[in-house]
């Protein structure tokens, strides 16, 4: 019964001391997992994003960017009083990358590419009141009014900008700012008129060859983003 006892207790002191070496070891967290946020963008592309982050220092982003404005205001040429309607409308669904120098780097390189589905500015302009050549007074229907269209619509371009800021935050919540222009095609311009405005038709071609060169769009907007893993 002794040895018995004897043998007992030296297992029970060797297995401690055997489990006490093959501690287990908590795993390492997994730096490089991709992590995922959403964003919210406010100025001349406002919109929204959805990112993820594949490593510290490479970050993806898809934004959706839109603007609607819409102008009503009247304009003194030559003491005369005409009236300006005017409409911007912008959407546009993106693709950037964002590149930091350090992996503990807020200051960001963003390069992209957007489908722009929409972007078109009208202007409408109209006289207010009675218009005199000579001797002859015109009614504001009788001189009629113009319509000028530039449409960017079904193009393709190019972003490229700095910022402060992830794609997606170290901590839960993170703000930032980007600055950058968008390089897009070249714009479609429609010249119209009605009654004695009708010959501004002709002027089409020479304006349409003076905004050739219309191809830059600013970009600065502020961003909040919200990580999401």
């Amino acid at each position: 019964m002794k040895k018995l006892l004897l043998i007992l207790l030296v297992a029970s002191i060797s297995f401690r001391g055997f489990s006490q070496l093959i501690k287990p070891v908590a795993p390492k967290s997994n730096t490089n997992s991709i992590k995922f946020g959403i964003g919210l963008l406010g100025g001349t592309t406002p919109g929204f994003d959805v990112s993820a982050r594949f490593t510290p220092n490479i970050s993806v982003r898809l934004m959706n960017t839109f603007l609607n404005y819409t102008m009503s205001n009247k304009l003194t040429v030559s003491d005369e009083d005409i009236q300006l309607n005017g409409n911007l409308d912008m959407n546009a669904l993106g693709l950037g990358v964002e590149l930091y120098p350090s992996s503990k780097s807020s200051f960001k390189f963003i390069l992209g590419l957007s489908y722009i589905q929409k972007g078109r500015v009208l202007v409408v302009a109209s006289p207010t009141e009675n218009y005199k050549i000579g001797e002859t007074e015109f009614t504001p229907k009788e001189i009629g009014e113009f319509n000028f269209d530039l449409s960017y619509n079904g193009g393709v371009a190019r972003f490229i900008g700095l910022g402060f800021g992830r794609a997606v935050p170290k901590k839960r919540v993170g703000f930032g700012f980007e600055l950058g222009t968008y390089y897009l095609s070249e714009p479609k311009v429609s010249l119209t008129g009605t009654e004695r405005l009708s010959s501004m038709s002709e002027q089409e071609s020479k304006i349409q060859n003076n905004m050739k060169d219309w191809r830059y769009w600013p970009m600065f907007n502020l961003r909040l983003a919200v990580r999401l893993n």
